[in-house]
């Protein structure tokens, strides 16, 4: 169902990243930058973090600031947190790395391990996450760094992208990438996403009550509806998406609605139709 759309859509964007200084290259510069910002036939749009960032830094927030920020809010407030779900390449990253570490678990360990292990108290990896962005935004405003550029995961893999479709290397910072990898397959599944992405954490925020969302159709969505539970295992951030589809660590990626046996989950908000 949205499995095939999520991963085109992941695909596409992946292979922007590429395509942007290809096209650059080539003197084509109707789309130039990386997902720090990234301007696209005139359109300016930035990560929100970073013009965050920029505002305490300079102490004041100017149009220009303003308006690249726009339309990834206004994505967000639609939509919810589908930049992480279904376009943020280090996503796509993340998930070829848990990939390998269940098929490393099930074929060389001969053991059985979920895909996502839960997290027990969502609250406090949401307060992890708005800790991290908290900290680093206090950081820049108070010595003039966007210290947080440092360590977006979407950001950096954008510009060592450039780097190496321009120069045929990598910068220092591609480290920071590899390290994250190891990490997600060795320790602690998709630790990134869920505990400290400052994107994801300033994205979650932007949401109404039509935003899209998760929903279960059951007439008690505070317990599974089924002794399987699927949807369990499906949700890469760990949550029980029959109760927390609302949930700020949701990223819409559909992994549960796709997982579930009875079609008892589905999108709600502005759009409610779901594909056959």
């Amino acid at each position: 169902m949205y499995r095939r759309y999520r991963r085109a859509s992941q695909i596409a964007v992946f292979a922007l990243m590429f395509a942007v200084p290809v096209l650059n290259l080539y003197e084509i510069y109707a789309i130039t930058g990386t997902f720090y910002a990234i301007n696209i036939g005139g359109l300016g749009i930035a990560d929100p973090v970073v013009i965050l960032q920029a505002m305490f830094a300079a102490g004041e927030l100017t149009v220009p600031l303003l308006s690249a920020a726009i339309f990834p809010v206004l994505l967000a407030l639609l939509l919810g947190r589908v930049w992480c779900g279904w376009m943020c390449p280090y996503h796509l990253l993340s998930d070829v790395a848990c990939a390998a570490r269940l098929a490393a678990a099930t074929r060389i360990l001969k053991k059985a391990e979920p895909a996502s292990p839960a997290v027990k108290r969502s609250f406090s990896a949401n307060m992890w996450r708005f800790g991290f962005l908290l900290v680093g935004t206090a950081a820049a405003g108070a010595i003039g760094i966007p210290v947080l550029n440092y360590l977006s995961a979407p950001g950096i893999t954008s510009t060592e992208a450039m780097i190496f479709v321009k120069e045929r290397t990598f910068s220092l910072e591609i480290g920071f990438i590899a390290v994250l990898l190891c990490l997600e397959f060795t320790l602690i599944p998709r630790f990134w996403c869920r505990f400290f992405c400052p994107t994801g954490a300033f994205l979650s925020l932007f949401r109404s009550s039509f935003t899209l969302r998760i929903v279960s159709e059951t007439k008690n969505p505070a317990v599974p509806c089924c002794k399987e539970s699927p949807c369990l295992s499906a949700c890469p951030m760990g949550l029980q998406p029959y109760r927390e589809g609302g949930n700020l660590l949701c990223t819409n990626c559909a992994r549960c609605i796709d997982a579930c046996p009875h079609q008892r989950l589905k999108f709600d908000g502005f759009l409610t139709a779901r594909p056959r």
